[in-house]
């Protein structure tokens, strides 16, 4: 069914801080300066008094080994999950993922492995939106209208998950497909992530599967939604939903939601769901992203950027670009994020993670202005969406500490740049700066193991050393509330 994206509810006030209490490693919160509005948000969440989402912006550190090399992991985006769970923030939903990428003129794969939140550790397994497409399902910015690209594709490439560009699928008018285009699948008996992370839709559990889609004045033009048991090679429908794509009133930012539950007797093969699996889509169809939920407080990160070998001037260049020629994704997608974490039952709370400096690193005044720019397109874009502008914060910081045998010279810089940032971010309503440095020091990385490796692999972090300062990021925020 369509859902009308204006709706808003308030969840009621925390109700306990036992849990926080026991969390958190001390009262003085080193390492965390300026604003205490983000640690407010995930202080309300572990108290399950509302929810948070996480949007995560960076080089490649925001989402190392999302792929699977080098151990599999996803960095901060992962840590950042991991962390807030171990606080007592449950999941409530996967994240916000592009249903197709910039590569080439059809469906382009996507895996978006447990990091984010959607894999379900009883099914085990993994979330991915991957290539197999039948006929006549198009790449949107290339072969679809103009005010829908307007709508639902930045002006410049943010690469979600190590993609290589968010875009929309789109089907043409009087056109029809059956496609394998975006099935969604958790496979049990696959491989868990390792270490595991709390499942948040056991078998049993009732969820939603989320299609964000841009309407049209042409009639005639819908999606399945479907939901299919795989066994033993038979597709066996569990769930489906046709939704038709029609709006008098133009091109609009819709959602359907298709609410299904998790089977409790675990599916021998797998349990795929997605838009137009299978079952036809006729055009005009544009479907943009989607996500997993269920209606629980709690938590999701959303993979935004994760732009590998990217300087702090490159990563901003893409997020303050993205608006140019009147562009609207940000505004789209932070709609997206925020009324699906009300229809859940939050507030619509949103804390944007950029952390960059690793590349080409740059005085702490440069550093900062690029920072304070992406920080005001974001509030801009965040603004004009109607959102209450206390409901978005920004959790910052120049990347880990180096050791000695990566070079002096760059961690001297990147010193210089966490005492700029941390002045930055002093006395300002919304942005908290987190020295990393002062959660722990170079020769102890190196003692734990939680650098990917001597030299140059000081660069990335070991998923243990992304977990383990996630982890005393997540404690000092918590304190400091």
């Amino acid at each position: 069914m369509r859902t009308d994206l204006s709706r808003f509810s308030r969840p009621s006030s925390p109700s306990t801080l036992r849990r926080l209490l026991t969390f958190s490693q001390d009262g003085n919160a080193p390492g965390i300066n300026g604003s205490k509005l983000a640690a407010s948000f995930l202080r309300d969440a572990a108290a399950s008094g509302n929810s948070v989402d996480i949007v995560t912006i960076g080089d490649s550190n925001t989402g190392y080994s999302q792929g699977g090399f080098g151990g599999g992991g996803g960095g901060w985006t992962r840590g950042w999950l991991r962390s807030m769970n171990d606080a007592g923030i449950q999941t409530y939903s996967s994240s916000m993922t592009p249903v197709m990428n910039s590569s080439g003129t059809t469906i382009a794969g996507e895996v978006v492995r447990e990091d984010d939140g959607v894999t379900v550790t009883t099914l085990a397994g993994f979330f991915s939106n991957i290539q197999a497409p039948y006929t006549n399902v198009l790449r949107g910015s290339v072969s679809g209208p103009a005010a829908v690209t307007t709508m639902v594709v930045p002006a410049t490439t943010f690469i979600p998950f190590g993609s290589t560009g968010w875009d929309y699928a789109y089907i043409a008018p009087s056109t029809s497909a059956q496609t394998f285009a975006q099935p969604n699948a958790t496979y049990p008996g696959g491989l868990a992530p390792s270490p595991s992370l709390p499942t948040w839709c056991q078998p049993g559990t009732s969820v939603i599967y989320r299609t964000v889609y841009v309407t049209s004045t042409t009639a005639g033009g819908s999606f399945n939604s479907t939901v299919y048991r795989v066994t033993g090679g038979s597709y066996i429908p569990h769930a489906t939903q046709n939704q038709s794509t029609f709006s008098a009133s133009g091109p609009q930012l819709a959602v359907n939601d298709l609410a299904f539950t998790m089977p409790v007797t675990t599916p021998a093969s797998a349990l795929i769901f997605g838009w137009n699996y299978i079952g036809f889509g006729t055009g005009p169809c544009q479907i943009s992203m989607d996500c997993v939920y269920k209606a629980v407080r709690g938590c999701a990160v959303n993979q935004l950027h994760y732009g590998s070998g990217q300087s702090t001037s490159t990563i901003s260049g893409v997020v303050t670009g993205s608006t140019f020629g009147g562009r609207k994704f940000l505004q789209n997608y932070f709609i997206s994020i925020r009324n699906r974490q009300i229809a859940a039952g939050g507030s619509g709370r949103v804390i944007v993670w950029i952390n960059s400096g690793i590349n080409a690193p740059v005085s702490g005044a440069v550093f900062v202005s690029s920072i304070s720019s992406m920080i005001a397109t974001l509030r801009t874009e965040w603004a004009a969406t109607g959102a209450n502008v206390n409901d978005l914060a920004f959790v910052c910081s120049a990347t880990h500490p180096l050791d000695t045998d990566y070079g002096g010279t760059t961690e001297a810089t990147l010193h210089e740049n966490r005492a700029c940032l941390n002045t930055f971010a002093a006395g300002s309503r919304d942005v908290t700066a987190v020295d990393l440095s002062a959660l722990i020091s170079a020769s102890q990385m190196t003692s734990s193991g939680y650098y990917a490796g001597a030299g140059a692999n000081e660069a990335h972090l070991s998923q243990a050393g992304y977990y383990e300062l996630s982890r005393r990021m997540m404690a000092n925020l918590l304190a400091s509330a």
